[in-house]
């Protein structure tokens, strides 16, 4: 091999070197760890805040059945519902159709702090050698308030928790939350609407 040619592959050798060693780096800055646990209330800053508004949500709503004896209010919906989900960086606005063509909006502001929950659930999945899949949930808690067929059920000054759930490791994206919860506290009653995301990397 003449002095050139041993030059120009020493020049690609460390080439492969650095490129290897870059993807090895950015591979573990999304690393988790076996027992991994993180509950935290953070400001809800424009990366999160951008996540969020690039998940959009399936076209069905579903009334959680957890109790027989819920007001008339809430039986009145049905058990499926049509969903439209409209966001801008001040609100999220649920738009909901019930099966006899009744709609309503409910409205949620978007809040300034954002309550971030990751665990390693610790089941039976083998590590392929970047760490757990961690279970993780987005929770939003705001004021809210609702319109039509959704006004007798959401007081103005009422709260209302969007729960974002999803997975993946040590890096967060819109594709990794796979469905949401709402959590609604209303003067008829407590119950909870949920449905899929329909932007999941499923």
């Amino acid at each position: 091999m003449t002095p050139y040619m041993r030059y120009l592959a020493g020049i690609v050798s460390a080439l492969v070197t650095f490129w290897f060693a870059t993807d090895a780096a950015l591979a573990c800055a999304c690393c988790s760890n076996t027992a991994s646990r993180y509950v935290a209330v953070e400001k809800l800053g424009e990366q999160r805040l951008g996540e969020i508004g690039r998940m959009t949500f399936a076209e069905e709503a579903f009334v959680a059945e957890t109790a027989a004896d819920h007001p008339i209010e809430i039986q009145n919906l049905g058990t499926k519902l049509l969903l439209a989900v409209t966001q801008t960086s001040k609100e999220i606005v649920f738009s909901f159709r019930d099966e006899r063509g009744r709609a309503g909006d409910l409205t949620l502001a978007i809040p300034d702090t954002l309550s971030i929950f990751e665990v390693d659930p610790r089941g039976s999945e083998k590590d392929t050698g970047l760490g757990p899949n961690l279970y993780k949930e987005w929770q939003l808690s705001a004021d809210a308030s609702g319109t039509g067929i959704i006004q007798p059920l959401v007081d103005a000054s009422q709260k209302v928790t969007l729960i974002l759930h999803g997975g993946g490791r040590g890096c967060t994206e819109a594709m990794h939350f796979t469905d949401w919860t709402l959590l609604i506290r209303g003067p008829a009653d407590k119950f909870t609407l949920y449905g899929a995301l329909s932007s999941a990397g499923r």
